[in-house]
């Protein structure tokens, strides 16, 4: 695709935000009862959930710029820092994927768990010094990686062209592919003068990739697409509202859950895969990100509990039947975790 498209302004002033790690004056999370050995001296601490809620799996989230993965009650560090955000499991539990932030680019990076060095498979920074002009308009951000189910590929979202503006601060984010492999060459694949490509994710047999398409334009309401790969086509997932983002797959591919508005509230909502009944799973309020487990038991989200100001995770049990799906009451599992939302979750086996 070489059409060109208008640009639209991308708030780089929030990215820039995001990208700065906590103060040190930043109280530590209240734990819920556990025990663990204490880490070493300014190593990050570890984060606990609660004795009575253990977690099939491995579960990825990110807080502070450091990706942390929780397995069974505990949870250790993975790539420490404070700028890597956004990871995602490899389809064979060997490798995660996710977003290095610089200060005027970000860059897709793999990393295997067997103790190799994290690869990066795409090169968007620029030799220029750090807040020139050249190196923020030779910069490209890369967001939001998937996996495609095979694991050959990662789909994610990334600007075609150069920034405009003065400042320079107009981006249009467009859909890309590119082999999980270092050397391999970006494809464009979509993109629409109406928004910004968000968070992506693969249909779990990978004949579609599915996508949240921010508004390009005050008062425009978020979207959830699906791009068929053997076509070509674009077309909003049926049933979906405007205004969702956020969207999840169940491992079975029947559903697709994702975080709608109702009113100034955001909640879990499920719909099956081929369009039919929504059904509200949360009704805390704040919840964004899901996640479901690898056997679709259950379904972890990002919620703000009452009287808190900062996401925790929070678990509930999935129940299927027929054309039905049911959660249980919603179990919160850590306190004052301050979770990067937008990093979103990721749980593999």
């Amino acid at each position: 695709m070489t059409m060109r498209f208008p640009v639209i302004c991308l708030v780089i002033i929030l990215l820039t935000a995001c990208a700065s790690s906590a103060p040190n004056t930043t109280p530590a999370p209240v734990l819920l009862p556990a025990t663990i050995p204490l880490p070493e001296p300014g190593a990050p601490q570890p984060t606990l959930v609660a004795a009575s809620v253990r977690l099939p799996g491995r579960l990825l989230f990110v807080r502070d710029g450091t990706i942390w993965m929780w397995q069974d009650q505990t949870g250790r560090p993975l790539i420490v820092g404070n700028q890597a955000v956004q990871p995602v499991w490899a389809p064979d539990g060997s490798a995660i994927a996710y977003i290095q932030r610089d200060q005027s680019s970000s860059d897709l990076m793999i990393a295997p768990l067997d103790g190799g060095k994290p690869l990066r498979l795409t090169n968007n920074g620029s030799r220029h010094p750090h807040g020139s002009f050249e190196r923020i308009f030779e910069s490209v951000w890369a967001f939001y990686p998937s996996f495609a189910p095979d694991g050959q590929t990662i789909a994610y979202a990334s600007q075609y062209a150069p920034p405009s503006g003065s400042p320079a601060a107009e981006y249009h984010l467009a859909l890309f592919t590119i082999p999980a492999q270092p050397g391999g060459a970006r494809r464009l694949i979509y993109a629409d003068d109406a928004g910004h490509v968000g968070r992506v994710t693969h249909t779990p047999n990978g004949l579609a990739i599915v996508f949240t398409l921010e508004p390009a334009y005050a008062g425009g309401l978020s979207q959830i697409m699906r791009y068929d790969r053997t076509t070509g086509t674009v077309a909003p997932q049926p049933d979906v509202p405007r205004g969702s983002y956020d969207p999840a797959f169940s491992p079975d591919g029947r559903w697709l859950v994702f975080a709608g508005r109702d009113g100034d509230r955001t909640d879990i909502f499920a719909v099956p895969v081929a369009g039919g009944t929504i059904v509200r799973l949360t009704g805390l309020g704040t919840a964004r990100a899901p996640a479901f487990s690898p056997d679709g038991g259950r379904i972890a989200f990002l919620a703000v509990a009452p009287g808190e100001t900062g996401f925790d995770l929070w678990v509930a049990d999935i129940r299927t039947l027929g054309d039905s799906i049911q959660a249980s009451s919603p179990r919160q599992v850590s306190i004052g975790l301050r979770a990067d939302a937008d990093s979103g979750l990721s749980w593999g086996k």
